[in-house]
């Protein structure tokens, strides 16, 4: 049954808003970078989730500093907070270099990559939906432990992706510029990772 009428309650509801804000930006994300030829225009959309994510970080970390009692402790809760904010960071990090790389054609690692980002942002959301009861839901681990997956297999695409490339005929400018979005790329998965493992941190102190 849900507590949503304690006070302290308002921070896992915020973090159920973070986490479909993330998701919903990694969808737009996947959207652009699979029909990149016809949607390369949005790219400025993904900016205006880093601002909302930006604004939600203010949003709990003002109402920390406000609340006597949190259902965790504060320094968990403003770490798990500016994790979140890592991932929508990472999403607008890659998309405006799209454009300052005036990036013509996507590749297909980037798709996969960005299908990868997706995926463990719902396996996050899926996770926030159930945070509430975490010391009781044992399914929110399945759900930490499957955005950790989905980050294991992506290293295994950016260290392919990063062989095609340096096999390619690419020139060697282009080369350097695919080189640095995948990695950012990557480094947008390991923040989904930190997230995970945040969650699984205030599950093991508070358990």
């Amino acid at each position: 049954m849900s507590r949503v009428s304690r006070k302290e309650d308002a921070f896992f509801l915020m973090f159920q808003e973070f986490s479909k804000m993330t998701s919903e930006a990694s969808e737009l994300f996947l959207e652009i970078v699979e029909n990149y030829d016809k949607l390369s225009d949005r790219i400025r959309e993904i900016k205006e989730f880093e601002t909302r994510g930006d604004e939600m970080v203010s949003k709990i970390i003002t109402t920390l500093n406000s609340s006597f009692i949190t259902p965790f402790d504060r320094e968990d809760i403003s770490a798990l907070a500016l994790k979140m904010d890592d991932i929508v960071d990472g999403l607008e990090n890659v998309s405006a270099r799209f454009k300052l790389y005036d990036i013509d054609e996507m590749r297909p690692e980037a798709i996969e990559m960005a299908k990868l980002i997706l995926e463990a942002t719902l396996d996050l959301d899926h996770a926030f939906a159930k945070f509430q009861d975490f010391k009781k839901d044992e399914s929110l681990l399945k759900e930490t432990k499957a955005a950790n997956d989905a980050e294991d297999r992506g290293d295994v695409v950016y260290r392919d992706g990063l062989a095609a490339i340096f096999r390619s005929d690419l020139h060697t400018v282009d080369i350097l510029k695919w080189k640095s979005l995948l990695d950012k790329m990557e480094n947008t998965l390991d923040a989904c990772k930190n997230v995970a493992n945040e969650i699984q941190n205030v599950i093991v102190k508070n358990g």
